[in-house]
């Protein structure tokens, strides 16, 4: 079960029924505008981090720094594609691949903010915020629906990891959404 606090996909503008029928569906990811808690910038929050690390064992900020962005593509965007895969049944099956060529229409998902967790003895979990948005492929100005934004997912567990706190957060985020599309793509 999904915790409840918020964790709803609303509509701002559009209609996501211009999916029902679909089999493919592309997805794309960004994190061009993301914030992380407690930082006015991505970049004060790296760099922070960095240095801690640095400051402990040194070459591990430069670690630590590849590895925050690289888990996007490793870790959150899989696990987002695996269980919005899995969980959507048969006969609504919209096939999600990353940038996939046969698709019509492109899910884009934009992290706005981050909540890594912790896992010390005390744990929480991860949290994301995202905005959603379908459009054409062929005609990216064509966006066919939009979610209101700011979507606060939170993840239900803390793994040790913290790639995996926040890939638990994207896993719920496609859980989530498939749960929007079973009850909207009838």
């Amino acid at each position: 079960m999904l915790q409840s606090y918020g964790q709803r996909i609303k509509t701002l503008s559009g209609d996501i029924t211009v999916l029902a029928g679909e089999k493919e569906l592309s997805v794309t990811f960004s994190y061009d505008s993301i914030k992380v808690h407690g930082y006015d910038t991505e970049a004060e929050f790296v760099k922070d981090k960095a240095q801690i690390r640095d400051s402990h064992e040194p070459g591990s900020g430069a670690v630590f720094e590849n590895a925050w962005f690289a888990d996007r593509e490793a870790v959150y965007e899989p696990l987002f594609i695996e269980d919005i895969n899995k969980a959507l049944p048969k006969k609504r099956q919209i096939n999600l691949v990353k940038n996939n060529p046969k698709a019509k229409y492109n899910l884009h998902v934009e992290t706005l903010w981050a909540f890594p967790g912790y896992n010390v003895g005390w744990s929480h979990p991860a949290k994301i915020d995202v905005a959603l948005k379908v459009y054409e492929i062929n005609n990216p100005e064509n966006v066919v629906w939009q979610s209101q934004a700011p979507i606060r997912i939170q993840a239900k567990v803390a793994p040790y990891k913290r790639e995996l706190r926040i890939g638990a957060a994207y896993k719920e985020l496609g859980i989530l959404l498939s749960w929007y599309f079973k009850k909207k793509l009838k």
